[in-house]
């Protein structure tokens, strides 16, 4: 296994399906625009398609440095900027979650985690963690035979994570900073998805799964924990900005159908929703 964030100089090497107990290569990261493969230059990586530079910054490549993430976006990356140190410490979870309406401390968060190892059980090869913040479930689900990629817009929880993989003597999870609706990945490549507490923050929800579900091949698994309506402080303040959503019952379903997948298997306790579904085979 390689360290966390030293894979870009591996960025051009195509993954090899090998045993359990053989580290597999790193995937290459891929032109967000035209999904090229990209190659390395000068700590950077380069499209020959697009004629596009993407810096790596602090080991971390950079696929939004020249994007406008517009309002909502910006809003998001600049908030969890600022979350960032604080993210799993006990103020994390000992009082944020718990006004949030969902269990407080580190269980709420072994139970995700929990939940996607079970998702992604006897799953070997590439998983992309969507909106990763900082590593928080890559570091929980990476296993023997398998490599991690976490993407996020904000470069701030993104660093975090790296100090926290670091600290943690963890390898084969590779960060970098992108959107969900423009991935960084060929089509039809990863062996599965997770997204934790993300779904309900972005803005068109089926561009959003329509984009993951490219990149999956078939069959893939998609291991979501994501919020339903509900009368908490969380769900007020969702309301008021008008801008965030809680989900109805039968929505997702609707949604994931539309984006290609199937299999949606749903688990409601209390105001958080987790659930599972695959990639619809030959889905386009």
């Amino acid at each position: 296994m390689v360290s966390p964030g030293s894979g870009c100089q591996f960025l051009t090497e195509r993954r090899k399906y090998v045993s359990e107990d053989t580290p597999i290569m790193p995937m290459g990261f891929a032109c967000p625009q035209c999904k090229r493969l990209l190659r390395s230059v000068d700590n950077a990586l380069f499209c020959d398609e697009c004629n596009q530079t993407y810096p790596i910054v602090g080991g971390i490549p950079d696929f939004l440095s020249h994007v406008n993430l517009g309002l909502v976006a910006s809003r998001i990356a600049k908030a969890m900027d600022l979350v960032a140190p604080i993210y799993e410490t006990r103020f994390f979870t000992s009082v944020l979650l718990k006004l949030s309406g969902v269990p407080a401390g580190l269980q709420f968060i072994e139970r995700i985690a929990n939940f996607h190892r079970g998702t992604l059980q006897d799953i070997k090869g590439t998983v992309l963690d969507v909106a990763c913040g900082p590593a928080t479930y890559s570091r929980r689900i990476i296993s023997p035979g398998r490599e991690v990629y976490g993407i996020d817009i904000s470069m701030g929880v993104l660093r975090q994570g790296l100090t926290y993989l670091g600290r943690e003597g963890i390898s084969g999870v590779h960060l970098a900073r992108a959107s969900v609706e423009a991935l960084p990945f060929e089509d039809g490549v990863l062996d599965g998805v997770v997204c934790s507490g993300s779904l309900h923050l972005f803005p068109d929800k089926v561009l959003s799964l329509r984009e993951i579900a490219r990149t999956m091949k078939s069959g893939a698994p998609l291991s979501v924990q994501t919020f339903v309506s509900g009368k908490t402080i969380f769900n007020r303040l969702i309301q008021r900005q008008g801008w965030l959503h809680t989900f109805e019952a039968g929505e997702v379903q609707q949604y994931l159908t539309v984006a290609g997948f199937e299999e949606f298997q749903p688990v409601v306790e209390g105001i958080v929703l987790t659930f599972s579904a695959r990639k619809a085979p030959r889905h386009v």
